[in-house]
């Protein structure tokens, strides 16, 4: 099945996670520091209740060249979102300039998740930063969690919420690129931090316990 056919897959999809979302509850907590546009940074096993309490948010966020980025895109595009496409191994430059331009044009804000799309689980890739750096825009952590998850086995731990369920999707305090100082190590390690420390917090208090073990 070529490209094409995967992305219209997607968008059939599209209209499963808009019936999905309908039978959902859905609280959001935004920090008051957060002023648009901003970046969103998501660890890509939390994306889906975020997405799902967002559609046609207008948000740009990237889905990687092959087919399973496809399959994203078309989801992405279906669901009233934008999707440029390229990935740390390949097109990523280009997807990320895609993703200035956007921002630059009016959208609300982009979203990347920081560990995907194939992973290492958790372990924070630098595009979120660089196109913070490149814009001189927040860094803002989000994640979800939920009264009923199912948790599947994939490489990214991927928490989907169950329908009829309550979900609670958190904006966390924005920080500034320049906060994390030059070194990417580090810079890193603090997105992961947070990322981390936000997630846990709320599972324990919607899911009454941690989904995913600890950071360690």
């Amino acid at each position: 099945m070529g490209e094409l056919a995967w992305y219209y897959g997607g968008r059939t999809v599209a209209l499963l996670f808009r019936a999905w979302a309908r039978t959902l509850r859905f609280e959001q907590r935004w920090s008051q520091a957060i002023t648009r546009p901003y970046v969103a940074a998501l660890w890509h096993g939390r994306i889906i209740g975020a997405v799902l309490a967002n559609i046609d948010c207008g948000t740009v966020t990237m889905a990687s060249q092959s087919n399973d980025g496809a399959l994203a895109a078309g989801i992405v595009d279906g669901i009233g979102m934008r999707a440029t496409r390229g990935s740390a191994s390949r097109g990523g430059r280009e997807a990320l300039e895609e993703m200035a331009d956007a921002l630059r044009s009016g959208a609300p804000f982009g979203s990347l998740t920081v560990d995907g799309p194939r992973g290492p689980w958790r372990e924070v890739k630098p595009g979120a930063l660089v196109l913070a750096r490149r814009l001189g825009l927040p860094i803002v952590p989000v994640t979800f969690s939920c009264r009923r998850p199912a948790v599947l086995r994939s490489w990214d731990r991927m928490v989907l919420p169950k329908p009829f369920t309550r979900v609670v999707v958190e904006w966390g305090d924005p920080w500034q690129p320049a906060e994390f100082g030059r070194d990417a190590e580090q810079a890193a390690a603090a997105i992961k931090g947070r990322l981390d420390s936000l997630t846990a917090r709320l599972d324990r208090e919607v899911a009454g316990r941690e989904l995913w073990p600890s950071a360690g």
